[in-house]
């Protein structure tokens, strides 16, 4: 199993590739992602350039549109295919369109829009990688036919890279292919040539540090010099650009756009800084913040959402703390190490922060600085890679050992201060000094601990949840799971923790609407106006069940694809990632209108209120005008909700005809430690290692929960690797508690605890241990009476079958007790039936002696400790043979002294320790060491000559639990009945001596007398597929077998 082909290329890749033979390669390439004006003019030179082959011109007749990744059904007519970042390499990652790939005739052409000298590919065990170098070597490597490659004349179009240049020269060379720049022909066999290739790329390689260098340095001259280096709308509130008189944004040499105080600002400023500083809310900040954007005085910056404002933040805690925060400080500048506060205290005391706090806290500061001091401390991110990197006599200062850009911290000349009408200076806006150090210092005292990533645990150390990161959905109305018949019904799942350290979740809902922010959806803490949270959450799981729930269903399912007599449940088995998924652009469409269908709809909202007022005051023109531009703007949304419609009418269809039925192999072994790592997550409060949990957020995807009575029911897909690349998708569902709908400390119902045990063939203690309670009360409680209920009424086969150790029994009793009355559809054999017969029976004659035990073990453990006489007498070390078996010493030691049970059944004493110590363990001698009265024999006449071997029978003899012993019975093999009479005769004086010392049962709910039915023999049966481990006990009268018929 690979996921790369024979000629080294990621199978993805080379899927879009094509199998086709060409000879020409040509690659077009702009720097920045997305960019099509770039990227145009970049094929619009290449095109120039290589007019004259007739393949070439082919292409430059596409149109524009064709190169759209947002379009890529209309590239596909064209023969384009869009690459992304995922498909390049297996540590790649990124789903953005990044390339494109077209085959004309003997020309493949590639559209780049990607840098040549970023690493956009992260290796774990290596230096990280180029995207386009590894693109152009998978070029070089899927297509030998290939006897060109050619670029437009700027050789950076290649690489700037020194390595990654080396790279492609190299390949060129070895699988003699010419490089073409410009028309220019390089052939590396010819001596000058190469010489000349290398010329050019010394100077492509030079040329980007160089570059970088100038570009860097430029901007870091302009911070220095105190200039603004920012958009306008990045600016901190209080500075905008300087504007001359014709409204043209002033530069000034060096410094570049100058930043100008606002005059208008200084009451703001001074209102909002004092409100800050006298404890207010943030919530309330926003409030005074929305009583100056009314008044004309603000206007939120937002530079990613020119038309936010801070109104919108109404009714939302979130939005508001978030609206209020950002004037006072940057959102991704916590520092790393929180000041103390005696450091805090001399800063209020006056102290210059340069002497008090570290870099990182001065930048977080820093909006509250320059209002007090009118510079700003500014940080510029190096893209120069290298350490000890110098510009302007500033040093980079690396985070760690491994970072290779760093970055530079800068503090600005003086940006000025507002002037009032008779041009004196307005000093910090008119905030005092002392308050501006209350406000950092409010902001350094609210500063916690770096924010540990999600998932419902303090990953301070190697350990998470195991299952985490459930992503949102949404459904629609009338569907199921929809709470409102207007919009669609949000659903997410959050962790969370009870009182007793018991990990939780809970799952949440709200209106579509309430989950629209104004740049990206919003968290869980907002559902809407008046709403609160404890109203909107539907309901409470445990995290355990949920993951012993998960590990059960896989696998069942994974089973089920080995078993040949079953379908597998594979109905969607799609490679991802290898083929061009046209959803993501639909999707992407669908966003985009969606976007723009918002701006329409408050339109519409401003032109009802606007013509509600106009008819209010009496004219009627105006309101009509107002209501006809209500009825336009509602033909342009429903045109928007109708294409939204067809798109998602197509996605469906697609994924409805998406699974193609065709042969491969898959990884299952994965499952397998899947399984296991889930049930021990199960066991230890939800949590696992971390990188396991991080194995569980790639294979588990498309979570779905839902509520149905007192159960919640989840579904997902797992993800199984296939040999040729890609994942088979294996749909699974389960059903869990709702812990929320319980009062107190219930137990489980009935029905959750017979779906764990009988239904899904969970043990019996780990069931408990799940629930969080006793065997006994389990069983008591819940378990004995439903199989009473059920027609499983003899003690015997209650106590056996609890704790049977093959699942399928308890699996395929439970399925046969809750049959409908017209189901005759479940299929059946002898076997099967003498199953169902045996423990549905009334009058089995078990008792106690039902032990459901893998004797297969056992019986070999005897067999070592009765080989010969000197064994038999002195025993073997426990952990020899717990090494011979392949046990535990724990395992071994529990045949001398069982574990006692609440309830169930208790195992018999198959050993017995053989010294003082206990370290040596032996067979349990017959007769035992107590004497036992041996029955009257008559003596042979002749006795065995000296020296022949005596054939020995021995028969393994469960007894009833009262006894708790099992006993190895041994005879001669002598004529006639008398076998038959010694085992009888010796059972019979056991159970009657035994029988008086029986404690007294506690749950069984057969009398006594049950054990004093009629003598029988006890053998193990095997089950039809040859397992070790006993289906079911069957008992055979004295009279009913002859001995040559016992197991």
């Amino acid at each position: 199993m690979t996921q790369y082909t024979d000629r080294k290329v990621y199978n993805p890749l080379a899927t879009k590739f094509g199998n086709g033979s060409p000879v020409s390669g040509h690659a077009a390439r702009f720097s920045v992602v997305g960019n099509a004006g770039g990227i145009a003019g970049q094929r619009a030179a290449h095109f120039s350039i290589y007019s004259d082959n007739p393949d070439i011109a082919k292409i430059s007749a596409f149109p524009d549109t064709a190169w759209d990744p947002a379009q890529p059904d209309v590239g596909a007519q064209y023969g384009i295919t869009w690459i992304t970042m995922a498909d390049l390499h297996h540590d790649a990652a990124g789903h953005e369109p990044i390339a494109a790939v077209v085959c004309v005739g003997d020309v493949v052409f590639l559209n780049i829009t990607l840098s040549s000298t970023l690493k956009h590919i992260v290796r774990p065990d290596g230096e990280d990688l180029n995207g386009v170098t590894v693109l152009i070597m998978s070029l070089l490597n899927h297509f030998p036919s290939l006897r060109e490659v050619c670029w437009a004349d700027d050789v950076t179009r290649a690489g700037r890279d020194r390595a990654d240049w080396s790279q492609i020269t190299n390949k060129c060379k070895i699988r003699d292919v010419t490089m073409v720049f410009g028309g220019q022909r390089y052939d590396q066999s010819i001596p000058g040539d190469e010489l000349a290739l290398g010329a050019l790329g010394l100077v492509g390689g030079s040329d980007d540090p160089n570059r970088r260098r100038r570009m860097t340095g430029k901007r870091l001259m302009k911070y220095k010099l105190g200039g603004a280096a920012l958009a306008e709308r990045q600016m901190p509130y209080g500075w905008g650009h300087k504007k001359d008189k014709h409204g043209r944004t002033v530069e000034e040499g060096d410094r570049g756009i100058v930043p100008e105080a606002q005059r208008q600002m200084a009451p703001v400023i001074e209102a909002i800084y004092r409100a800050h500083a006298n404890g207010e809310s943030y919530q309330d900040i926003t409030a005074r913040l929305i009583a100056f954007e009314a008044e004309g005085l603000i206007v939120r910056r937002d530079h990613t959402d020119l038309d936010n404002t801070f109104a919108r933040a109404v009714d939302d805690d979130g939005a508001s703390y978030g609206a209020a925060k950002s004037f006072f400080t940057r959102s991704d500048s916590n520092p790393r190490v929180i000041p103390s506060d005696l450091d805090i205290a001399r800063y209020l005391e006056g102290e210059d922060p340069a002497d008090v706090f570290d870099p990182d806290v001065r930048f977080f500061i820093a909006k509250v600085e320059l209002v007090r001091t009118s510079r700003y401390y500014r940080r510029l991110n190096n893209d120069i890679r290298g350490r000890n990197i110098v510009l302007d006599g500033i040093s980079a200062t690396y985070r760690d050992d491994l970072d290779e850009y760093g970055y530079f911290d800068v503090l600005s000349a003086s940006w000025g201060w507002p002037t009032d009408d008779k041009g004196n200076e307005i000093l910090r806006f008119g905030v005092p000094d002392r308050v501006c150090r209350e406000v950092a210092a409010r902001l350094l005292r609210e500063l916690r601990a770096p924010k540990a990533p999600t998932g419902g645990q303090a990953h301070h150390t190697p350990t998470r949840r195991a299952l985490q990161g459930f992503s949102s959905w949404f459904v629609a109305p009338g569907e199921l799971g929809s709470k409102y018949d207007d919009e669609p019904t949000q659903w997410g799942v959050q962790a969370r923790m009870n009182l007793s350290g018991r990990a939780n979740c809970i799952l949440l809902f709200r209106r579509e609407s309430a989950a629209t922010g104004t740049r990206t959806g919003r968290g869980w803490t907002y559902f809407g106006p008046g709403e609160s949270r404890p109203d909107h959450i539907a309901a409470t799981f445990p995290l355990t069940e949920l993951a012993a729930s998960v590990a059960c269903r896989l696998d069942h399912a994974v089973r089920n694809l080995l078993d040949p007599t079953t379908i597998a449940p594979l109905t969607a088995a799609q490679r991802r990632g290898d083929d061009p998924d046209p959803t993501t652009t639909w999707r992407h469409q669908i966003a985009l209108k969606a976007g723009a269908k918002e701006p329409l709809e408050r339109e519409i909202t401003g032109h009802r209120t606007m013509a509600a007022l106009s008819a209010a005051a009496g004219d009627e023109e105006e309101a009509k005008a107002y209501a006809a531009q209500v009825t336009e703007v509602k033909t342009k949304v429903a045109a928007l909700d109708a294409e939204i419609t067809r798109l998602k009418a197509k996605i469906r269809k697609h994924q409805a005809g998406s699974a193609t039925a065709r042969p491969d192999h898959a990884d299952i072994s994965v499952a397998a430690h899947l399984v296991a790592g889930l049930e021990a997550a199960a066991r230890n409060n939800g949590e696992s290692p971390s990188k396991f949990g991080t194995l569980c957020d790639e294979t588990f995807i498309d979570w779905r929960f839902h509520v149905d009575g007192e159960d919640v029911v989840w579904a997902c897909t797992a993800l199984l690797p296939l040999a040729s690349g890609g994942h088979a998708q294996l749909p699974l569902t389960g059903r869990i508690r709702n812990v929320r709908t319980r009062t107190g400390r219930n137990l489980a119902n009935t029905d959750t605890v017979v779906r764990y045990l009988f239904e899904e063939g969970r043990e019996l203690t780990a069931t408990a241990d799940l629930l969080q309670v006793t065997r006994a009360t389990l069983l008591k409680k819940r378990v004995m009476p439903w199989l009473v209920t059920n027609g499983i009424t003899s003690r015997g086969a209650k106590c056996a079958l609890v704790d049977h150790p093959i699942s399928e029994v308890r699996q395929e009793l439970h399925r046969w007790v809750t049959r409908g009355s017209d189901d005759t559809s479940s299929p059946t054999s002898n076997y099967i039936g003498r199953l169902r017969a045996t423990y549905a029976d009334p009058n089995l004659s078990w008792g106690d002696a039902a032990v459901p035990d893998d004797t297969v073990w056992v019986s070999d453990a005897i067999k070592m400790l009765t080989a010969d006489r000197t064994t038999r007498e002195h025993g073997l070390p426990v952990l020899d043979v717990a090494l011979a078996l392949g046990k535990t010493e724990a395992e071994i030691r529990e045949l001398v002294k069982p574990q006692k049970r609440a309830a169930g059944f208790t195992r018999p004493v198959y050993l017995a320790y053989a010294n003082e110590s206990k370290t040596h363990v032996k067979a349990v001698p017959c007769p035992p060491a107590r004497p036992v009265p041996r029955p009257a024999l008559r003596r042979p006449r002749h006795p065995p000559a000296r020296g022949r071997s005596q054939r020995v029978r021995r028969h393994l003899l469960t007894l009833p639990a009262g006894t708790s012993r099992a006993r190895y019975l041994a005879h001669r093999a002598v004529p006639g009945e008398l076998p038959r009479q010694v085992d009888q005769r010796w059972r019979d004086r056991e159970l009657a001596r035994d029988s008086s010392h029986r404690p007294k049962p506690s749950m069984k709910s057969s009398s006594p007398a049950s054990l004093r039915g009629p003598r029988s023999r006890a053998g193990l049966a095997m089950c039809p597929s040859g397992r070790s481990a006993p289906p079911a006990l069957l008992l055979r009268e004295k009279a009913a077998a002859p001995e040559d018929d016992w197991p």
